[in-house]
């Protein structure tokens, strides 16, 4: 699923999020689970304790944020999805450069107390009348092992329904082609 020509050609399977009326089209690899069971699958992965207690923070974050949130984990390339739904907010050019901005900040506060560097590789807002997308792509290197990792946020607006994605990945993924077939 992580190299596809056609678009149209994408794999995968749809997941139903009854609680929130939601859609999901994920590659067939990915797996849902619960935040227990995440953490016990990162457990025997991770053997970094300053990384798994950044993604410990992280899942803390997610379900103290209002609303539900979703977790897929694809063991083939280790990538984790998340999703929170959040209260309906339609998200402006300048809604998207604060949360830019936000999201910097968070990551320069992490910067501090571990050895990760991130980097910019985009951040785009797209807005069709009916859809408001925020998308963000970082790259984040472990200076202390040498290894880097992708970070993609979407924060996507539609049909009355706002989503905040996270995947993470060993690579950058041109991811679109799913989101465009998720159904909000």
């Amino acid at each position: 699923w992580t190299q596809f020509e056609d678009i149209n050609q994408v794999d995968g399977k749809t997941h139903y999020l009854g609680d929130d009326g939601i859609k999901l089209f994920l590659p067939n690899t990915f797996k849902k689970h619960t935040s227990i069971e995440y953490l016990k699958l990162l457990d025997s992965i991770v053997k970094d304790d300053k990384k798994m207690e950044i993604e410990r923070k992280r899942l803390k974050f997610m379900r103290e944020t209002e609303g539900n949130h979703y977790i897929f984990f694809d063991n083939t390339i280790n990538a984790t999805y998340t999703l929170n739904t959040i209260s309906y907010l339609p998200i402006s050019r300048q809604d998207a450069k604060f949360i830019l901005g936000m999201i910097r900040q968070s990551q320069e506060q992490t910067s501090l107390y571990s050895d990760l560097e991130f980097e910019k590789v985009t951040a785009k807002h797209n807005n069709n009348g009916k859809t408001q997308i925020f998308k963000a792509i970082f790259k984040i290197k472990d200076t202390k092992l040498n290894q880097e990792i992708y970070q993609h946020a979407y924060y996507i607006s539609s049909n009355e329904k706002t989503v905040l994605i996270h995947l993470i990945a060993p690579f950058k993924i041109y991811f679109d082609p799913f989101l465009e077939k998720m159904i909000l």
